[in-house]
């Protein structure tokens, strides 16, 4: 009997694969974060008196960084001295010379603000430095400087690139040469062929490789349409033009993978995506890339190629795509990647783009699809990206230990003056999400501008921290210390689908017949002015919405037959874009784009011939494989556990809410300059007898906090004004849970406590409520309150609230695999029996089974897995089979911390199957919410 436990999956997530990825990075190596180069090539004099020599083959950068982000835009990788006003330590290399002789140094550099000339440096050959400064060409496009006639000797000759600012200069080649008269090429493509000609590399394209599905770009959707296509069965590249995985959520970058759960109950996206964040807690991980290589590697139907960049599309006669042109951004070399279905997952929309496919770019006017928030007139606008990298977003700041003066640098951006900045960061040792260029930028244009424009934004910013910002004081002593270099953009082009999704699809909650998917982030569109809004805020708009669906009509090209996309150039409008564009959701999209893929290959159909005839299979496919679509159901006719009859060994009657049940949000405080309240489901017990409230008092001195008891006939209404009991306690300097006591009997079946404003108390949010309740504040002890759904201030009772629920067996089978409002869909057993206790599922006759899917609870109501290992998970637990009147077991597993886990086996009779669950990570009952028998 072959015999695939979780027990396996886990020894490879944790232990390194058996399954390697086809393509390793071998064309490059990411040296720590933020540290990448290409491995050295030996020059070589391919034509006489010439020698080529790529800036990335210097044998030490220093601390110069190697760029690829503008390959398809400039033609080469390139050194960058990333620095912060001060000159930054040498690249340098050895450079072997056959015949000494005078020869001219030529430079490829760019003077990327004529303006000022930032990014000067020099070079110097065998400790002779030349008198020419580079980057200060006053032209405003990469090209060739001349750093003079040097004398160079047969044999080993050293160069040096030695930076003189600080200030991100940057080189490209260079070039050597004993025919004084030479002039390179300034055009791009004639510079292209010379690079040829004087290296040998080739630019044939030579053949990647046929797939069935094609996946471009590997941020969080690209990685989870090529991880859900090969799983599927499809064979599948997945074409990375970085040295990691994961884009934007990835190590380079940092973004957190974000989505419905910041701001709903029980929402956090499942699938691929929930995988690789269970990976990530449990090895500490900081962010996805390696979670995601590891889900990656475990697919042998999956080939991952790395730094490599598609750069054009090749159409049959009609209107699909055969295949695609790549470049690898550090050899140059150029391949074709063949393919039946193609994902475009690049962000940009490259693939889409080259292929001709419909797309739109910049704000849509209002009248166009009637959405408010969009303004009168379209235009090209479009929102900024930030600079991120090396954990540090806009810069970090670190204590020198003494005072440190700063003054930005002329060529930084001017901002408004103090008075009319506006700006109230969270903190200073890094920058804040809304350091962003003006939306006029282009971000497909001129990309590396943009990113400039970035860098100067930092700069400035800083001197305005130093200087004017609240934290003066406190970052007297901090000094700048790196700012990041690539561009976590959020806005380019958009492909246009079958359908165009609106602000009012999200805002109305729309549950779309074709739906594969949701979101639930707010309608975040930032300002267009970027840091220079002003008084009007970092945001345009900002508008809650409730969950809603995502269509798939959303996912494929409306003109390219065999084009789908995921990623935040899906078919939205610019506004609806505020809400989609995050990590998680477009995790979700990507999943779903990936399985279509797949399920167009093996069928030899369009992705709009699955919205015609196989939408239902597909969304069955996508709940199948863990992933949730609001208001759909399991009625997957091969899942035999759906008719089977389900006993356990207990169950549990209610849930306790007490102190162990909640963790409060460290870094969202509430200042208590109003009144605030809190309201949480009463539970059996009518007497409420301790209320605790996580305050923080900021002030050096003890203040007195008062709590009103009031009760509620319904959740959010806070229309009470008539207090059932009022408890004093005093609070002294610092962050601490609070007493108040009330010993007093509510009727209401909720509850509610007010803290009326209290200068120099803060009071904690919960990071997410597990109990049903909100958070509201008001001007007036009488209100009217504002009440703020899905929120609640860190508090709990004492006892703890008892909650009747129904966790009965047949919840497994239900058909929902999480909880839903007040719907648990969920087993548990009786908290006060001791684990091991079990869940069997009798099928009535002897049934074939060759596989079985569970699903545990990894705390869907957190913004992200708690870690390292969610408490409610199982954690040791065995699969049995009843066969032939004996139990046989078919998969045993210890350690188990991920949610989804298959299992699969020789196909055998059996007449029942029985789950035992013998330990989980903390928590006193065994939660299961699905049981799937195929």
């Amino acid at each position: 009997m072959k015999l695939m436990t979780c027990a396996m999956i886990l020894a490879m997530t944790t232990c390194g694969f058996a399954v390697d990825l086809a393509e390793k990075p071998v064309d490059g190596t990411l040296e720590g974060v933020g540290g990448f180069r290409k491995p050295m090539q030996q020059v070589k004099m391919v034509v006489p008196g010439f020698l080529w020599v790529e800036a990335e083959d210097f044998d030490d950068y220093g601390a110069w960084k190697l760029d690829t982000q503008f390959v398809h835009k400039m033609g080469s990788a390139y050194l960058l001295a990333v620095g912060v006003g001060e000159p930054i330590p040498d690249a340098s290399a050895k450079i072997n010379v056959p015949h000494s002789g005078k020869y001219r140094v030529w430079v490829r550099a760019l003077d990327w603000l004529p303006e000022f000339s930032p990014g000067k440096f020099t070079i110097e050959v065998n400790g002779f430095r030349s008198a020419k400064i580079l980057g200060a060409s006053k032209r405003e496009k990469w090209g060739w400087e001349s750093a003079g006639e040097l004398q160079l000797n047969t044999g080993e000759n050293s160069f040096v690139l030695k930076d003189m600012s600080g200030a991100f200069g940057r080189c490209d080649a260079i070039i050597l040469t004993t025919d004084l008269a030479y002039l390179p090429p300034e055009d791009h493509d004639a510079t292209q062929k010379e690079r040829a000609r004087l290296t040998g590399v080739s630019f044939e394209v030579d053949e990647g490789g046929k797939f069935d599905v094609i996946v471009v770009g590997a941020g969080a959707a690209g990685c989870s349409a090529a991880i859900s296509a090969a799983r599927m069965g499809a064979k599948t590249a997945l074409i990375q033009d970085r040295p990691v995985l994961g884009g934007n959520s990835s190590i380079e970058l940092g973004v957190g993978t974000d989505g419905a759960s910041v701001s709903k109950a029980n929402a956090r996206e499942t699938g691929i995506v929930e995988e690789g964040n269970l990976i990530r807690v449990k090895k500490g991980q900081h962010k996805m890339s390696a979670a995601y290589q590891e889900l990656a590697a475990a697919e042998p139907n999956l080939t991952v190629f790395f730094n490599t960049r598609v750069i054009n599309a090749e159409k049959n006669n009609g209107n699909s795509i055969s295949a695609v042109i790549a470049v690898n951004t550090l050899t140059l070399k150029h391949k074709r990647f063949a393919g039946k279905l193609f994902v475009d997952c690049t962000g940009d929309g490259w693939v889409g783009y080259y292929a001709g496919a419909e797309y739109r770019f910049g704000r849509e006017a209002s009248r166009e699809f009637d959405e408010a928030a969009a303004p009168e007139k379209a235009d090209s606008i479009t929102m900024s990206g930030c600079l991120m990298g090396d954990l540090a977003l806009g810069y970090r700041a670190q204590d020198a230990g003494r005072p440190v003066d700063y003054n930005a640098p002329p060529w930084a951006v001017k901002l408004l003056p103090p008075e009319e900045f506006h700006r109230h960061p969270r903190s200073f040792v890094s920058g804040q999400w809304w350091l962003e260029h003006p939306g006029s930028f282009n971000d497909l244009e001129d990309p590396e501008r943009c990113r400039d424009e970035l860098i100067r934004i930092s700069f400035a910013y800083w001197e305005w921290i130093k200087k004017h910002s609240s934290f003066k004081e406190a970052a007297r002593n901090y000094a700048m210390t790196y700012v990041p270099y690539i561009d976590a953009r959020r806005e380019t082009r958009r492909l246009v689908g079958d359908y165009i999704m609106t602000q009012q699809d999200a805002e109305a909650g729309v549950m779309f017949p074709d739906r594969i998917g949701y979101g639930g982030w707010s309608l975040d569109v930032h300002n267009p002015k970027g840091i220079h809004s002003g008084k009007e805020g970092p945001y345009e708009f900002d508008g809650r919405v409730p969950l809603y669906s995502i269509p798939f009509r959303s996912l494929y090209s409306v003109n390219i037959d065999n084009l789908l996309f995921a990623g935040r150039h899906v078919s939205v409008t610019h506004i609806a874009l505020g809400t989609v564009r995050v990590q998680a959701t477009l995790s979700v999209l990507g999943q779903a784009a990936g399985t279509a893929a797949a399920m167009c290959s093996q069928r030899d159909i369009t992705p709009r011939t699955i919205t015609q005839r196989y939408i239902t299979d597909l969304q069955q496919q996508l709940l199948r494989d863990d992933c949730y679509i609001p208001e759909l159901k399991n009625e997957d006719h091969a899942d035999l556990a759906r008719t089977a009859k389900l006993t356990a060994s207990s169950v549990c009657a209610y849930d306790v809410f007490d102190k162990s049940s909640y963790q409060s949000d460290t870094s969202t405080r509430h200042p208590l300059n109003m009144n605030r309240a809190v309201m949480f489901r009463r539970g059996i017990d009518e007497n409420i007898g301790e209320f605790y409230a996580l305050l923080e008092n900021v002030t050096d001195q003890a203040i007195k906090v008062k709590a009103h008891l009031r009760g509620s006939a319904e959740n959010k209404d806070y229309s009470a004004k008539e207090d059932l009991a009022v408890a004093e306690t005093t609070l002294t300097p610092g962050r601490k849970y609070v007493k108040f006591s009330f010993n007093k009997p509510v009727k209401e079946p909720f509850i509610w406590f007010l803290i009326p404003g209290t200068p120099g108390v803060e009071w904690e949010l919960k990071k997410s409520p597990r109990i049903e309740g909100s958070r509201a504040y008001s001007g007036s002890l009488v209100g009217p309150w504002t009440a703020v759904p899905s929120q609640q201030y860190a508090a709990y009772l004492k006892p703890g609230i008892h909650i009747e629920e129904n966790y009965i067996p047949a919840s497994v089978i239900d058909g929902v695999a999480r909880i839903v409002g007040n719907q648990k869909h969920c087993w548990v057993s009786d908290p006060e029996k001791p684990l091991p206790q079990w869940i069997e599922l009798d099928f009535g006759k002897a049934t074939e089974l060759s596989s079985v899917r569970l699903t545990f609870d990894t705390e869907l109501n957190s913004r992200f897995p708690p870690a390292p290992v969610p408490k409610e998970c199982v954690r040791d637990y065995r699969v049995s089979i009843l066969k032939n009147n004996t139990w046989v077991d078919v998969a045993v597993v210890k350690g188990n911390f991920m949610r989804h886990c298959v299992h699969n086996f020789d196909a055998t009779k059996v007449s029942k199957l029985r789950l035992t669950v013998e330990a989980t990570n903390g928590h006193p009952s065994a939660r299961v919410f699905e049981i799937r028998a195929y």
